[in-house]
């Protein structure tokens, strides 16, 4: 039988964690910790930040429905990058309902902390509406309609919804494209 590297055997431990949704029980899942890493990279690769002006703050909602405590953990997490294109983020965890009651910036990104099950449409839409960047690091929701999330392959692969980014008028940098899996 062959051997499997590190990185191989890794991959084999986390997949089966890969694709669960994270549930108020849980700690941070695997899933959300690579999202919540890729977030930031996906924000730079957003040309609309060209147009940012220096100092202005970036808008990250992160977006769940009923577990705020793990909110307010990736919020610690997504915090501690500090900035994105030389632009603080301003983060805010923010409840499913409120966030369709509140005004939301134009730059804002939105980050799906739990998976929305049937309100996902209902979010597709609110984003696409307000050219607002989705994304989801859940299994599934990128091919249903979310800007972006990733792909777990033999490697980590930033996903992206070009159908999505197009009605929300969201174009992402060329080298961001080329390495990302493309969903229609």
């Amino acid at each position: 039988m062959p051997s499997l590297s590190r990185c191989g055997l890794a991959l084999l431990i986390l997949l089966p964690l890969l694709g669960g949704p994270a549930s108020a029980g849980d700690a941070l899942d695997a899933r959300l910790q690579i999202g919540i890493g890729l977030l930031p990279a996906v924000m730079a690769a957003n040309k609309r930040l060209s147009r940012v002006e220096s100092g202005q703050s970036l808008p990250v909602y992160l977006v769940y429905r009923e577990n705020l405590h793990l909110a307010r953990q990736l919020e610690e997490i997504l915090s501690r990058v500090g900035k994105v294109r030389g632009n603080a983020l301003d983060i805010k965890s923010i409840s499913l309902g409120s966030l369709h009651n509140s005004k939301v910036d134009a730059l804002a990104t939105i980050f799906l902390v739990e998976t929305l099950d049937s309100h996902l449409d209902e979010m597709i839409e609110f984003a696409r509406e307000r050219q607002l960047l989705l994304f989801s690091p859940f299994k599934g929701d990128v091919e249903r309609g979310a800007s972006a999330g990733f792909q777990v392959t033999h490697k980590v692969l930033p996903a992206v919804n070009i159908t999505s980014l197009k009605a929300s008028k969201i174009q992402l940098k060329a080298f961001f494209l080329r390495v990302a899996v493309k969903h229609e």
